[in-house]
This record gives structure tokens, sequence and C-alpha cells, in this order.
């Protein structure tokens, strides 16, 4: 039980510091951890993904919380971009979280992997196309379908798979010239609304679940939970420093070395 506890507190500290660097959520991070213990712990399966997306989702909403206001106290937090894409997340977040309880437990991991693996290869063409990036502060350019659409599909895939809008919405940005900085404070912020969306969808769905480890909320395992929570407090504001510190192209080719490390721990788990 030791060994799991360090486990979830180690995810979470790596959680909240992609979080916080990011604005991720950190949901990514968490998934791997807690697919590994949950199997240590022997819950079925069947149960496992339901309870990762649940439980991921719930301490993206503390982290994000935590990581906004570091950034708004840093400078980054542009309130208006946020105005113009979070009624688009919310909506789908709702349908994603609908979506997700419905779907077997070996789909969600498949999506997972092709979600991350699309987002790697998306950031990657992104990256060669050497967009001068970084001196944008004009929330108004973020409008038309385009950005709809992806702010949109990424409330879906918040609530579906776990992971925060940055996935999506971060290349979206990037290409109208945003910083990664206020790239990131955007997408905390969103990242929490969205688990606040979804995850109470994920709790009542699992209410009348069997088999369901011990001192779990639905799909929500408390436990683990509380564990990476504290992590994750601890790990955001290292995040957020980390971000001022590196150059703005750099900080894009860590993010995609971060998804790449998260397809390779779901790949292996999965075959």
């Amino acid at each position: 039980m030791t060994e799991i506890i360090v486990i979830y507190l180690a995810a979470g500290v790596f959680s909240g510091f992609v979080s916080g660097l990011f604005g991720v959520g950190g949901a990514f991070a968490l998934a791997p951890a807690l697919i590994i213990t949950l199997t240590i712990q022997g819950v079925a399966d069947v149960h496992i993904m339901h309870l990762t997306i649940a439980t991921s989702l719930a301490t993206q909403v503390i982290t994000a919380i935590l990581t906004t206001y570091l950034r708004h106290r840093a400078g980054d937090l542009l309130l208006p971009l946020i105005w113009r894409l979070a009624p688009f997340v919310a909506v789908g977040a709702l349908i994603g979280a609908a979506i997700g309880d419905a779907l077997p437990g070996i789909v969600l991991k498949l999506m997972f992997i092709g979600f991350v693996a699309i987002s790697i290869a998306r950031a990657l063409i992104l990256q060669h196309r050497r967009i001068a990036v970084g001196t944008n502060r004009d929330p108004s350019v973020a409008r038309g379908p385009a950005v709809w659409f992806f702010a949109t599909l990424s409330g879906m895939s918040g609530g579906v798979l776990g992971p925060g809008p940055a996935i999506l919405l971060a290349p979206q940005l990037r290409r109208l010239d945003f910083a990664m900085p206020v790239i990131a404070a955007a997408n905390a912020f969103l990242a929490g609304l969205v688990g606040v969306m979804a995850v109470g969808g994920y709790i009542v769905g699992g209410l009348n679940e069997i088999g369901l480890p011990a001192h779990s909320l639905g799909y929500l395992f408390l436990p683990g939970f509380a564990a990476l929570t504290l992590g994750a407090l601890a790990g955001s504001p290292m995040g957020i420093r980390f971000s001022h510190r590196v150059h703005d192209r750099t900080q894009a080719w860590l993010f995609i070395g971060y998804l790449s490390i998260v397809l390779i721990i779901m790949v292996s788990h999965t075959i």
C-alpha cells in the first residue's frame, strides 16, 4: 500500500508540474499511474478507465484552480480570451461526459491512445511551419468556425478521455501567435471548467456499478484523488516558474516530448 501512495504522490507532482508548465490539466500524466495502481489493487479491467478518467478530472479541477490563480498573478491570464472559448468548451464537456459513461473501458483506452498520437502529429506539423509565436495579446483574433470547432471538440475530448483543452486548443492558439504562457493560462482555466462539467457525470454514472474499489464515489476513487491532489498542488508552482525560464519554442518541444512519454506508457500497458 505504501508503494501505491508513493506512486500517486509522485504522479501528482509530475501532473502539477506539467499542468503549470503547459496548462494541460494534468490528466494525461495521471492516467498511466492510475491504470497501473488500480491494476495492482485488483480492480476489474472493465472499470479501470472510467475510474482513471473520473479521478483525473477531479484532480484536474484542483490543479487548474491553483494554476489559474498563479498564472493570473504572473500576468499571463487573458480573461477576454477565456470568455470567447469557455461556452464552447463547457457544452463540449457535457456531451463528452455523457458519451464517456456509455463506452466500454477498452474503447476508452484505444480512443485515449489514438487521441494522444494525433495530438503529437498536429504539434509536430505546427512546429515545422516555423510560425513566429509569442507576440499576440489581442483576444479578438480567437474567432471563427475553426476556433469554435476546436474549442467544442476539446471540451468533448476532455469529458470523454480526461485531458484538458490544451491538447487541441494549444496548436490553434499558437497559430494565432499567442505566447505559450498565455496559452497555458487560458488552458488551465478551461481544464478546470471541463473537470467541473464532466466529473459529476462520471460520479452519477458509477453509483450503481458493482465491483468498484472501496472508498469510491461513483467512478471517483477518493484515496487516489486525495494523494494525487497533494502531489499536484506541490508540482504546479514549479511548472509555472519553469515556463518563464525557457524559450517559447523549447517549451513547445517539451510539450511534444510529454505527450510522447504518455503515449509510450499507454501503448505498453495496452498491448
